[in-house]
Parts: C-alpha cells; sequence; structure tokens
C-alpha cells in the first residue's frame, strides 16, 4: 500500500476503534455518575490532575522522537525503553513516599491512600511506552485498536462493579490503574519487539533534543488544560470541580475522539512528509477542513440542547452542568481545528518553537484564569473561553509560518462550515425552546438531533461542499 492507503487503513481501524472504546467509555461513565456522587469526581480528579501531569514525565517526548526519526535503530528504541522505565519507577517510587503531602495540600485525607494506590501507574505505563510508538510508527493501527478496545471494556466494566458494590472513589481508583496494566500486557502481547540491554549515550541525545522540548510543551500545556480544575479544587472545593470537571470532561469527549483518530495516524503519517512541504500542508488542511465539518455542528448541536442533555445524561442532581457546558461546548468548537497544529510542530521537528510559544501563553492563562476563578467556576469558564481565541490565533500564526498556511487561510477554508453550522444550530435552539420545550428530555432531545442532523446534511448538498463529499466518499469506500 502507498502512503495514502496506508493513511486510510489506519483512519478505519482507528476510527472503528474509538466508536467502540468511546462508547463503551461513555456508558461506564454515565453509570458512575449515577453510582456515585460528584465529590466523589471532584476528589479523583484533584489527584488525576497531578498524576497526569507526572505521566508525561514517564515519556519525556521519547515516544514522539522516535516516531519523528525515521532513521531510528533499534538501539534508539532500546535506549528509550531504559530511559522511559527509569523514570516511571522514579515517579512511582517519589509520589508513593509523598502521598501524604497530597492529602494536606487539598485537605482530603483519603486521597493518601488513593495517591499511594495510583502511584504504580507510572512504571506500568513506562513498560509500554515504547512498544506504543513503534507500532504507530510502523502505522500498525489495527493492534493498537484491539488494545485499546480491550483494556477500556475491561477496566470500565470493573469499575462500575466496584461502584455497584459501594467501593465509592475507590472505583475510580481502579479504573486508571486496570487501564494502563491491560494496555502495557496487550501492547507486548501484539509487538514483537523486545528491548536489548543496550544503552547509546548518541542516540539519547539525539532523541532528548527533540523529545526535551517537546515535554516542556507537553508539562505547559498540561496545565493550561488543567490548571482551571486545580485552582477549584484548591479555592472552590470538591464540590464546584466536580460539576466542572463533567461539563469539561462533556466538552472533550467528541474532541477527544477526533483528535485520538486523527492524531494518531497524521501525526506519523505527516513525519513521512517533512520534506515535502506542499504536499504536507495539502494534507494537513484537508485534515482540518474534515474535522471542522463534522465538530463544529457537533459542538453547536451540544450547546443547543444542552439543557436536555445533561439532564438526560447525568441526571438532575447535575443540572448545574448546564451554563458550563454551553461555554465550553463552543470552546471546543474553537479548539476543533487548534490541536491539529501539534502535528506541524512534530512532524517537522519544530518542538523548540512549540514550547518557547507555550510560555507566553503559560503567562496569560494564569491571568486569565486568576481573574476568573473570583468569579466561580462559571467566571472561570469565560476566562478559559477568551484564553482559548487568544491561544489559537497565536498557535496558527505560528505554524502555518512553517508550510506557507497564513491564518486567513485557515479561516476561508473552514468559513463555509461554520456558517451552516450556526444555521442549524440556530434553528435546533429556537424549536427546542418554542415548540419542544415542556416535552420530556428525551423527546427534546431526540426531534432537536434529528431536525439538526436533517438540516445540516441538507445545507452540505444543496451546497455541495467539497469536503463533505470527500468525507462521504471516504466514509462510503472503507465502510459500505
Amino acid at each position: 500500500m502507498n502512503l495514502s492507503e496506508r493513511i486510510a487503513h489506519g483512519l478505519s481501524w482507528t476510527l472503528a476503534a474509538r466508536i467502540f472504546t468511546q462508547g463503551f467509555q461513555f456508558a461506564f461513565g454515565l453509570a458512575l455518575a449515577r453510582l456515585l456522587t460528584p465529590s466523589d469526581f471532584g476528589a479523583i480528579g484533584m489527584l488525576f490532575v497531578i498524576t497526569g501531569f507526572a505521566l508525561a514525565f514517564s515519556d519525556a517526548g521519547l515516544g514522539s522522537a522516535l516516531i519523528y526519526d525515521q532513521a531510528a535503530s533499534d538501539a534508539h528504541f532500546s535506549t528509550v525503553f531504559w530511559l522511559q522505565l527509569a523514570a516511571g519507577a522514579t515517579l512511582t517510587a517519589a509520589f508513593f513516599f509523598t502521598a501524604s503531602l497530597i492529602g494536606s495540600f487539598f485537605e482530603i485525607p483519603v486521597l493518601e491512600p488513593l495517591s499511594r494506590f495510583i502511584a504504580f501507574t507510572f512504571v506500568i505505563q513506562a513498560l509500554g511506552q515504547t512498544h506504543s510508538a513503534m507500532l504507530s510508527k510502523q502505522l500498525r493501527f489495527r493492534q493498537l485498536a484491539i488494545v485499546n478496545i480491550i483494556s477500556t471494556i475491561a477496566s470500565g466494566a470493573v469499575a462500575t462493579a466496584l461502584a455497584w458494590r459501594g467501593y465509592g472513589v475507590w472505583a475510580l481508583a481502579w479504573q486508571g490503574l486496570l487501564a494502563p496494566a491491560i494496555t502495557t500486557a496487550l501492547l507486548w502481547l501484539q509487538s514483537k519487539w523486545r528491548p536489548r540491554f543496550v544503552f547509546d549515550s548518541r542516540a539519547a541525545v539525539d532523541l532528548g533534543r527533540y523529545g526535551l522540548y517537546l515535554l516542556g510543551h507537553t508539562s505547559i500545556n498540561y496545565w493550561l488544560r488543567n490548571g482551571d480544575k486545580l485552582l477549584i479544587g484548591k479555592l472552590v472545593g470538591a464540590y464546584d470541580l466536580g460539576i466542572y470537571t463533567r461539563a469539561y470532561t462533556l466538552m472533550l469527549l467528541p474532541l477527544n475522539n477526533i483528535g485520538a483518530v486523527l492524531g494518531q495516524v497524521m501525526f506519523p503519517a505527516l513525519s513521512q512528509l517533512q520534506n515535502d512541504l506542499p504536499r504536507f500542508k495539502r494534507s494537513y488542511l484537508s485534515a482540518l477542513q474534515a474535522i471542522a465539518l463534522v465538530m463544529f455542528p457537533l459542538m453547536i448541536g451540544v450547546s443547543a440542547l444542552c439543557e436536555p442533555l445533561v439532564i438526560f445524561l447525568l441526571g438532575p442532581q447535575w443540572k448545574e452542568v448546564t451554563p458550563i457546558l454551553q461555554i465550553l461546548s463552543l470552546v471546543g468548537l474553537v479548539q476543533s481545528i487548534i490541536f491539529p497544529v501539534g502535528w506541524v510542530f512534530t512532524a517537522l521537528g519544530k518542538t523548540k518553537e512549540q514550547f518557547h510559544l507555550s510560555i507566553i501563553l503559560a503567562f496569560v492563562f494564569v491571568a486569565a484564569v486568576g481573574v476568573g476563578v473570583i468569579f466561580g467556576i462559571k467566571g472561570v469558564a469565560y476566562a478559559y473561553a477568551m484564553w482559548t481565541l487568544l491561544s489559537s490565533w497565536l498557535n496558527l500564526r505560528l505554524a502555518g509560518s512553517f508550510i506557507n498556511l497564513p491564518t486567513v487561510e485557515v479561516l476561508k477554508a473552514v468559513a463555509k462550515i461554520l456558517l451552516m453550522s450556526a444555521v442549524m444550530g440556530a434553528i435546533v435552539f429556537a424549536l427546542d425552546r418554542g415548540l419542544l420545550e415542556g416535552l420530556s428530555n428525551t423527546t427534546r432531545i431526540t426531534c432537536g438531533a434529528a431536525i439538526g442532523i436533517a438540516t445540516y446534511l441538507g445545507l452540505c448538498t444543496l451546497t455541495k461542499d467539497t469536503t463533505f463529499v470527500r468525507l462521504s466518499r471516504f466514509v462510503s469506500t472503507r465502510f459500505a
């Protein structure tokens, strides 16, 4: 198969896996939301904010460096494996022995034993990171799809069973530990590669130049995505954090799905085009339009049907999620065409420039959220939205400079899709607040979604949108 066919094949498997995993994950999430309390999610959310950041250090950007480096040898892979394992073991020890500090910081005693339990995630995940990078570099997405599906179902089922038996927040902790454990075991089964007792210092330096800047960006970007939650947890409380986290999670659900599907395939594929910038630009812009075609109407639709959607999915006790989700869903619309700029930075080896931009944005983020938190979780949501607009413009401008793609060209490429989505959203919102208001939440969601889909597909067909035609052909070819 040529590169285009391998990309299509990879997208097919990754998309199918994402549909299955997110379907099960969404179902498990709804079950857990009904079995557990906002405080349970808030408590584990505080812990996962910290551990999620630390997980980036066990990889140190070296997995991406292996994918980027087209000349990486077996010595490179073995060297990275031992570096990642050492980092994972160090983090496990650090979190295990400093667990009391985490509990004291948040003033929630249960976080101390939870921290010691979750600490083993670091070394477990480190054991499989190099295998995952190798499978991605080889575009072996069928194997990765199988791993993701099995680990999601198994960990989610155990967590739901534990929550039903009354284990409370510990059900979420077990889910957080089992998912990487099962993933690592399956990666070793799927990949025939085994690390050798080799450590090449020159390979470590070569990959480190790329990986350290990427690690710096990843670390900063992590706090840009999670620092608001840390401040809410510390200054406002676990209950409000639980509300904000559920809204943020619902917003990220479609964004992460689309991003994970395309990113998993496009980064290694674009890395192979790093010496052919015109083709690189065409492939990147085409993917950007495809993302907008799906994400724009989806995020606007969520905002229009937010009230019945929240109550139907989470229950009436989560009604306070509604105004936060309405704000964040529009933030997700903007972010949907921003996350792909990461492919440009990593595939072209521009991680240093990406890191420097992250530093600038971090200062702005701290100032914005610091002001927003004064006004509660809604203030944080508005602050996050304003920061997202600035971040989007700067990222598009910098990434575009590397591939001769001005920001205005990106906006023109998605303007028609945005207009069609806005028209659809206005119709759905008007009907929901007019004819459908007062009916059951199920009826409002069903009718609103049906009207929205019919309206959007009709607009795409009538205007003969080229992105819609191209994506329709791809879907019919791969899944018909």
